[in-house]
Order: structure tokens, then C-alpha cells, then sequence
């Protein structure tokens, strides 16, 4: 009775070993997954912290960026608002024409003094100018100014009218034939950039 005692606590004690050993190794294949976790872990938090310092250093880049963007931009923003008041003030004066007697005059002695092809401003007589009645030249429309006429153009003041005539504007031809033919006409004209 001895030996059978004696086998069964063999017996019970390989059993013991044996799902100790088979409990072992399931604990070993448990740590060496927590170990593979925890390595993945490391590596995530690794990975994370170079995302967020990179993250960090593409923001101050980009606030350089920014900043040097800013500074360009602020340039051309002061360049527009420039150009948005000289258009504003263009409009401004667009607005403030008046109707004039336009008529076309020719470097002829009939139509100019005894000098026909000097301008009242002391130049040479060219296509692009026009000669204004005094009261309009004594209320801005001075000589180099420039006035628009509506359906006719851009012209430069540079001569002076007869002392009789009023509200008046002359566009300068060479065509004597031309300015006679042109005739007189009301249109609406405007001082630029009064």
C-alpha cells in the first residue's frame, strides 16, 4: 500500500509539474506579449513625441512664414489702398464735370493770335491739347491738367481761349478743314484728378 501511495503522489506530483511547467510557459508567452506591447508602446510614444516637436517647429515655421508673409502683404496692402483712393478721387472728381461748349480750333491766324503754333503756355502747339475759356481756368482747369470729355477723350490743357468766351473748351487740330467741320457741340466734361 506504500508503493501505491508512493505512485500516486508521483503521479500527482508529474501532474503538478506538468501544468506548472504548461502554466509557466503560458505566463512566459503572456510576458513576452506585454513585453511586444510594451515596446509598441514605447515606440508610439517615441513616434508621438517626435510628431509633436516637429509639430512645434513646423508652427514656428510657419509663424515665420507668417510673419515674413505679413510684412510683404502689408507692402502691397499699402500699395491697394493707394491705388483705391487715386481711383476713389479720380471717381470723385468723374463726378464734379460739367457740361461745356466743346469746338476744335486750327494753328491759323483767324482762329489763334499772332502766334499760331505757340500755346498760350509758351509750348508748341500738338495733338492732345485743348485751350479753356478763362472763367474754367481761373476755377482750376490750369495748363498741364488733364480733363476728360465725354465721347471724345483725354486731352491736356495748354492754351487759353478768347476772353469773350465762357464755359468753353478748343481741341487743338492741325486740319483747319477738320476743326471747321467739327463744329460746336455741349458735352459733358470732366477735370481729372481734381
Amino acid at each position: 500500500m506504500r508503493t501505491l501511495l508512493f505512485c500516486k503522489a508521483i503521479i500527482i506530483l508529474s501532474a503538478l509539474c506538468y501544468f506548472q511547467h504548461q502554466y509557466s510557459k503560458t505566463l512566459e508567452v503572456q510576458l513576452e506579449d506585454y513585453k511586444n506591447r510594451f515596446n509598441q508602446l514605447q515606440l508610439s510614444q517615441a513616434s508621438a513625441e517626435g510628431a509633436l516637436e516637429g509639430l512645434q517647429l513646423s508652427s514656428y515655421t510657419q509663424q515665420l512664414m507668417l510673419i515674413n508673409s505679413l510684412a510683404d502683404n502689408k507692402s502691397k496692402v499699402t500699395e491697394l489702398l493707394r491705388m483705391v483712393q487715386q481711383k476713389d478721387f479720380i471717381i470723385q472728381s468723374m463726378t464734379r464735370g460739367r457740361v461745356c461748349t466743346i469746338s476744335a480750333y486750327s494753328p491759323t491766324v483767324g482762329q489763334t493770335d499772332d502766334s499760331p503754333f505757340i500755346t498760350a503756355n509758351n509750348k508748341r502747339v500738338r495733338d492732345g491739347i485743348v485751350a479753356v475759356s478763362r472763367d474754367l481756368f481761373a476755377n482750376g482747369w490750369n495748363f498741364g491738367r488733364k480733363i476728360y470729355i465725354k465721347d471724345l477723350g483725354v486731352y491736356t490743357i495748354d492754351d487759353l481761349m478768347h476772353e469773350r468766351m465762357r464755359n468753353s473748351l478748343d481741341i487743338f487740330m492741325f486740319d483747319t478743314d477738320l476743326a471747321i467741320k467739327f463744329g460746336k457741340k455741349q458735352a459733358r466734361a470732366y477735370l481729372l484728378g481734381a
